[in-house]
């Protein structure tokens, strides 16, 4: 996630005016004092969203469709599931594919906030896990294979934050996914007890709603934790505000 939120940060800087020879050349930029500069912003990202995609090695950014996350690990507590996971390998498709809906930003003194509206059409992401932990007094662990498909996915990338120093400093970074669709796969999640690996599948896929947007309050707060730290130490804190937003 990090990685594809900071592509777009950049992308964003970039048609706002910034000024700087690690981007890509064609990037089209837009001016702050522009009639139109918000319907700018959103055409010059769509046109150039492709560029991104494919990575530049320059500013360290890498590909990403697929985006690959070589190894994670997290600890997970959503009341009664709780529990350690790691996972290796994996893969997301579908960025490539981003609709950008709408760019809106907002200046009043020293504050300074951004929305992005983005829609994504199908998100596939497959690769291998390892999970212990427990549901209520039952305890679940195992490892292998898993995939999980989504589709309709909306969401809306709102950096909240202050100028500083001529840097934009920003204090939080909200998301919150929504997704039409959801289709999960899993494999040996009760260490060799397929049938009820069966059983879990079924109830994923049937309640995934209610599953999802139980953990998605606790998610969002691990995201703006990480993704504000991301942006603020790896781009923010490196480039002027006078010099991209002119």
């Amino acid at each position: 996630m990090s990685r594809i939120v900071g592509a777009l940060i950049c992308l964003s800087l970039a048609v706002a005016g910034l000024s700087a020879e690690e981007l890509p050349k064609g990037v089209k930029t837009c001016k702050r004092d522009s009639a139109d500069y918000t319907s700018c912003l959103r055409l010059a990202i769509q046109e150039s969203w492709l560029t991104f995609v494919k990575g530049i090695p320059e500013i360290g950014l890498p590909v990403l469709d697929p985006m690959v996350v070589d190894y994670m690990e997290n600890q997970y507590d959503f009341g009664d599931v709780n529990g350690r996971f790691a996972l290796r390998d994996v893969k997301t498709y579908g960025m490539a594919k981003t609709n950008f809906l709408a760019v809106r930003p907002k200046y009043d003194g020293d504050k300074m906030d951004m929305d992005i509206d983005v829609a994504i059409p199908k998100i596939y992401i497959d690769g291998y896990y390892k999970a212990d932990g427990a549901i209520g007094n039952f305890k679940v662990g195992g490892k292998g294979y898993f995939n999980i498909s989504m589709e309709g996915i909306r969401t809306t990338w709102s950096l909240k934050g202050h100028v500083e120093n001529d840097r934009w400093v920003i204090e939080h970074f909200y998301l919150s996914p929504q997704v039409e669709s959801m289709k999960v796969y899993f494999d040996d999640l009760f260490n060799g007890n397929q049938a009820l690996n069966q059983a879990a599948m079924v109830f994923v896929n049937e309640y995934w709603p209610v599953l999802y947007n139980s953990m998605l309050p606790v998610v969002r707060d691990h995201w703006d934790l990480h993704l504000s730290d991301f942006v603020n130490r790896l781009i923010f804190s490196k480039i002027s505000v006078s010099t991209y937003f002119p």
